[in-house]
């Protein structure tokens, strides 16, 4: 399972995580910012779909490569 992590583009402190289903038919992401309270979001996150897509084997990459959203309702969706 490759766990992907990307800053959101023109944000400080904030990342999306995700992953892609073995078949490829679905990704899992997940928002979050690097403060102190939410440091263990991202390994509670890749704990569970470890655990629901039953794979052992995990790498987490963080790529320099920023991630840019078309509309920025979106984030303010997925920060409520």
């Amino acid at each position: 399972m490759a766990v992907i992590i990307r800053k959101l583009d023109n944000k400080e402190h904030e990342y999306f995580t995700y992953v892609k289903s073995l078949c490829g038919h679905r990704t899992y992401f997940l928002y979050f910012q690097d403060d102190i309270w939410e440091s263990a979001v991202p390994h509670t996150f890749i704990e569970i779909l470890r655990s629901f897509l039953n794979s052992s084997k995990v790498t987490v990459t963080l790529t320099e490569k920023d991630f840019t959203l078309k509309n920025d309702a979106l984030l303010e969706l997925l920060k409520t």
